[in-house]
């Protein structure tokens, strides 16, 4: 069932980091891709046709509508920075797929930064991203591209309910999504998540994947590493404290768990975060490259 349920969520074909002073641009390609803008003020084109003005923190993913729909050419410029906002650099991740579902209206997904924020499991994946791409060292690549369907998941699911409205959402979703943020530290299964939902297992996990746009043990370990992470910058708490906080029994398991879904150890992720300034809570993607 749980690869059944994997093959469901679409996969990455490849990702990237640009970064450097504006004015640059990048071409958006004719696959359907997705860019975050961590730093840095950007404008979609169409040609020389202005089509969306983005800013730090925005996720856009372009191409999204059914074939034929995508702007031809489309690309995305990197932009000086208006008077007096502070942006001497720009920072780009991109990816690209393969395909994305055909039912989205028009060609142009766009989740400003606030509403990016509201998702603590978009939230942590781009964080997750960033951090595989910041070190172009042996593995990141894969590390980064691992990443990308949750990506493309957590952004299609964030859509959806901005406009269908918060009221659409199952209850008994909601029962298990509110467990796992209240008591990370449980060793919850698919099957005991689903019994406190009320649902069979097949049922909640199907469920869960087409509301959250993830399957429910991966929404688990995003909502662990945020935490973790917040808690690597924030606190001088140690690794095994940390490790404990967030549900898992060692400083080993926890250390090899983190380094695995960041690409660094909790070590390394906590003095790189000190050294540039940079916050892992909210706002989530501001921080400076």
């Amino acid at each position: 069932m749980a690869d059944e349920i994997d093959e469901q969520v679409p996969r990455g074909v490849t990702v990237s980091r640009r970064h450097g002073a504006p004015p640059w641009q990048v071409d958006a390609g004719e696959l359907p891709s997705l860019h975050v803008v961590v730093e840095g003020f950007f404008r979609l084109v169409h040609g020389e046709q202005r089509v969306l003005e983005l800013a730090p923190g925005d996720v856009v993913l372009v191409g999204a509508g059914p074939p034929g729909a995508a702007p031809r050419e489309p690309r995305l410029r990197c932009l000086p920075p208006p008077p007096g906002a502070r942006a001497p650099q720009a920072e780009l991740l991109s990816a690209r797929y393969a395909g994305v579902p055909a039912e989205l209206p028009g060609s142009v997904v766009h989740l400003p930064a606030a509403e990016v924020r509201r998702s603590a499991g978009l939230s942590a994946i781009v964080n997750l991203l960033r951090a595989a791409l910041a070190d172009p060292g042996a593995g990141q690549e894969a590390l980064a591209r691992s990443l990308l369907p949750p990506l493309l998941a957590y952004t299609l699911h964030c859509h959806r309910r901005a406009h269908a409205g918060a009221g659409t959402v199952d209850r008994r979703i909601a029962r298990a999504l509110q467990l796992m943020q209240a008591k990370p530290t449980e060793r919850w299964t698919v099957a005991a998540l689903a019994s406190a939902a009320g649902l069979s297992r097949a049922a909640f996990a199907r469920r869960f994947l087409a509301e959250q746009g993830v399957p429910p043990l991966r929404h688990l370990t995003a909502v662990r590493m945020q935490r973790a992470a917040r808690r690597l910058v924030e606190s001088d708490d140690s690794l095994a404290a940390i490790a404990a906080e967030v549900g898992y029994d060692s400083e080993f398991a926890f250390s090899r768990a983190f380094k695995r879904h960041t690409g660094e150890a909790p070590g390394a992720f906590r003095r790189r975060c000190r050294v540039e300034g940079g916050s892992f809570g909210p706002p989530i993607v501001c921080a400076a490259a």
